[in-house]
């Protein structure tokens, strides 16, 4: 082996070492669907025609310090589109930060919620409740039994999933949705 090739071994034995680490760090936090933890999503009418309430509601064993609830929602034929969000009266209204994030395009929509972002740390306690308001409209001639609501991957790494407060860990919330009439 001559000098030259040295370094550049070097670095690639390096770059496989970190890849390696880095890899099986990751497999480690993965979460996976957890039956103590619930994500629940209720689509609702309201009095206004092709305006939907959709409520977000989450049951959590353990203190959350940040939450994604990445959804796509869509209609058999149509769009649906985004019209706000309410956070009155819930769970996270205390919540230093929250990001509705409404991509119409792919008919998806992600809430990004973390807790607290400075001393006195506050965290969304384990409990059951509601999180969030969405309202969406429709176009004429929707059903409510058209439009249907799921998780989604919402890139570029997005996934429902909670994270302790110890930054470390994960949890991914089971997920069911239900139509009210």
């Amino acid at each position: 082996m001559n000098l030259k090739t040295l370094p550049v071994l070097s670095i690639f034995l390096i770059f496989i070492l970190g890849a390696i680490l880095v890899a099986d760090n990751t497999t480690a936090t993965r979460p996976t669907a957890d039956e103590n933890n619930l994500c629940e999503v209720i689509l609702k009418p309201t009095d206004i025609k092709n305006h939907y309430l959709i409520e977000i509601r989450l049951i959590n064993d353990q203190p959350l310090a940040a939450i994604t609830f990445p959804l796509l929602i869509k209609a058999a034929k149509t769009e649906m589109m985004y019209d706000s969000i309410s956070f009155a009266k819930t769970r996270a209204e205390f919540c230093a930060v929250k990001i509705p994030n409404a991509d119409t395009a792919e008919q998806k929509f992600n809430l990004g919620i973390l807790a607290s972002m400075t001393p006195p740390l506050k965290y969304i306690d384990p409990g059951e409740g509601l999180i969030a308001r969405l309202y969406y409209t429709s176009r004429d001639k929707t059903k409510l039994e058209d439009i249907m609501v799921d998780t989604t991957f919402f890139p570029p790494s997005n996934h429902l999933m909670g994270v302790l407060p110890d930054a470390k860990t994960n949890i991914s919330p089971a997920f069911r949705f239900i139509r009210e009439k």
